[in-house]
């Protein structure tokens, strides 16, 4: 290995784990690099980070720093590797993880006062499931639209009880409904569940069943189909009773003996449902399912009840029935 110039310091700090820079050229180097002489490479284990804990919700004050935010955290990432920056697909927010509310609170703050920019930071959304309770039986729906020249027309009968995922089949005999007209009634059904009655969150747990149908000489078309498939489950659905889900995370926290009360009690606070426990040399290890939305800000709590001799891990582990 060799020695740098202090004035390189900074740029050896952002050097990406896993890489091996020679000393010649240190532009582009990132934190975690091996360093060594162009004539001699070596590869040494880059420093381990812990997964994050803990999020938050990000967005620009203004649409024209939309661009720059993105490239700020691009470059914060790349600084810090134990700070994560993702998209949530469902709700479209910019989330930045890192290993406590202390360690976002700075990145946040270095987005401020380094790169300029004016950033609200809030908590992430919580994505919601929906899911049906108790099905209806033989809902027919009926999709007509006529405007000039050919038309629209597709008739189809519905019934939807509760499952697994998302299940379609067909019991329509006698040809009524032709199966390339079946195959565009199951994708429209796919396309409604994006939004459900509830509260336009994903539909989950049900199985539909086309039991009949009727179709137009000209008018019918797989176009026609779909729209029905797609709004006659979406009536189905209002018809159903249905149930809001709230994803859930495996709790395992390990603390001081003397601190499990409290933290028992404030898992108990949160909705937390206790799975079990065991000591280990003067430590409780305690495991709980905990509700997503209640872990927020968790990190500190901990470290504060237990006065920073606690540690947890989340991991998901499904949904559950909001309370």
């Amino acid at each position: 290995m060799v020695r740098i110039q202090a004035d390189r310091h900074t740029e050896v700090e952002r050097a990406r784990a896993g890489d091996i820079v020679a000393v010649a050229g240190l532009k582009g180097v990132r934190a975690g690099a091996t360093l060594c002489s162009p004539s001699a490479p070596v590869l040494l284990e880059p420093p381990a980070s812990a997964e994050p804990v803990v999020s938050v919700a990000l967005e620009a004050r203004g649409a024209a720093d939309a661009g720059r935010l993105t490239a700020a955290l691009t470059r914060l990432a790349v600084e810090d590797p134990s700070l994560a920056v993702r998209t949530d697909r469902e709700t479209g927010q910019t989330l930045l993880s890192g290993m406590g509310e202390l360690h976002l609170e700075v990145a946040v703050e270095k987005l401020r006062r380094d790169h300029g920019l004016a950033v609200v930071s809030g908590r992430p959304r919580v994505a919601m499931r929906e899911r049906v309770a108790a099905g209806v039986a033989g809902l027919s729906y009926r999709h007509i639209k006529q405007e000039g020249g050919a038309g629209q027309f597709a008739c189809v009968t519905l019934s939807v009880e509760p499952g697994e995922g998302f299940a379609f089949a067909s019991a329509v005999v006698g040809g009524r409904v032709p199966r390339e007209y079946v195959r565009a009634v199951e994708a429209g059904c796919r396309a409604a569940l994006a939004e459900g009655p509830l509260g336009g969150h994903p539909v989950t747990g049900l199985r539909v069943t086309l039991t009949d149908g009727a179709t137009h000489p000209k008018d019918s078309s797989e176009l026609a189909f779909h729209t029905a498939g797609r709004l006659g489950l979406r009536e189905a659905l209002r018809a159903c009773a249905m149930e809001l889900l709230e994803p859930v995370a495996e709790v395992t926290v390990t603390v001081p003996e003397e601190d499990a009360g409290a933290v028992l009690g404030d898992l108990a606070a949160r909705r937390g449902r206790v799975c079990g426990s065991q000591v280990r040399a003067g430590g409780m290890v305690v495991t709980a399912t905990v509700p997503l939305a209640e872990l927020f800000g968790y990190a500190t709590r901990l470290r504060s009840s237990t006065h920073g001799r606690g540690a947890f891990t989340a991991r998901p582990c499904g949904y559950a029935p909001a309370c």
